[in-house]
């Protein structure tokens, strides 16, 4: 009868065994912070949304960006855009949501929505307009003169 060595098997029936235990606490632990922090699905978001809406307040511009947010996932772009745009109403400084804002209406293929909000932009915040030409989803538009144009114009106006 021959003897194997049993020390290898062990090492890896230890490995494994470890393995194991730190992904079910992990697994705990991500179920535990989602619990904590909320249901963030499309439809809990809407009803967010509604029961803010009831309020005197109003909803408040992290419930919209969330719904953005999340509707950006699950690519309904022209909603994305109109909630994006809730968002700027409330926080009009609000960079990443004047971009996210853009990027929904270039990928909802809202050719003259997309061009009369970079038009603002270009004269409002160039630089913001330039870093939405230089995103792929934007890039088909370049192929058309009047965007050619404005991108130049935005180019322009961010070196002033």
């Amino acid at each position: 009868m021959t003897r194997h060595p049993r020390t290898p098997a062990l090492i890896i029936l230890v490995t494994a065994f470890a393995i194991g235990t730190v992904y079910v606490v992990a697994s705990a632990q991500i179920q535990k912070h989602r619990k904590q922090t909320g249901d963030h699905t499309l439809e809990a978001l809407a009803r967010r949304i509604t029961e803010e809406g009831k309020r005197p307040a109003g909803v408040s511009a992290d419930a919209w960006r969330a719904y953005a947010d999340a509707l950006m996932n699950a690519k309904q772009f022209d909603q994305a855009a109109k909630a994006y745009k809730e968002v700027i109403a409330l926080k009009p400084d609000d960079r990443k949501s004047k971009f996210q804002c853009g990027l929904a209406l270039a990928q909802a293929n809202a050719a003259d929505d997309f061009y009369n909000y970079q038009k603002e932009l270009v004269y409002g915040e160039a630089k913001l307009a330039v870093d939405l030409f230089d995103a792929p989803e934007a890039q088909k538009y370049l192929k058309d003169d009047r965007f050619a144009s404005l991108a130049k114009e935005a180019k322009n106006q961010a070196m002033d």
